[in-house]
């Protein structure tokens, strides 16, 4: 075999360079801003944990316990997925097909991201419950007495009330 026959093999032969590794366990500021905007574009801790580059749960999980800024950020991230679910919610009731079994998934999609953001921004889109009277005021009580036929008629209205607003 020839001196350059003999090179090239050793050339070929080199070995290839290590991937990079699939996942981060050390923090940034940069690398935490960047997985924060996975959560705020809709995906689960599991997706992004999932994107290359990105940190483990558990290396999540750490950085929420030993970095308070980075928990402030996914406090935001988590609060602002809320509002990307709702949207979301369009998306999918415009580009549902017209057959059963599409609009049998549509609605188990929407409901789970209906699900979603009530628990994640319950103030926005949860189930509201007005405890104040009219206006945000605080409630009126009348202290009086009611004839059996006035006490009916409150009652049917209160009635009337709960069940129109879902209760």
């Amino acid at each position: 075999m020839s001196d350059t026959t003999k090179a090239k093999t050793r050339k070929k032969a080199a070995p290839a360079e290590a991937a990079p590794p699939r996942t981060a366990a050390t923090y940034t500021p940069e690398l935490a801003a960047l997985f924060c905007a996975a959560i705020a574009d809709g995906k689960s801790i599991r997706a992004a944990c999932n994107i290359d580059g990105m940190p483990s749960k558990a290396t999540v999980f750490r950085w929420l316990r030993e970095h308070p800024e980075f928990e402030k950020l996914y406090e935001i991230a988590t609060d602002e997925r809320a509002d990307t679910l709702v949207d979301e919610i369009v998306e999918i009731a415009d580009n549902c097909r017209v057959d059963a079994d599409s609009i049998r998934k549509a609605k188990l999609r929407i409901h789970a991201r209906v699900e979603q953001a009530q628990r994640m921004k319950p103030r926005k889109y949860g189930n509201k419950m007005q405890l104040t009277g009219d206006g945000g005021g605080p409630v009126q009580h009348q202290v009086g007495a009611l004839s059996d036929v006035e006490l009916d008629a409150k009652i049917a209205a209160m009635t009337a009330a709960v069940n129109h607003d879902g209760g």
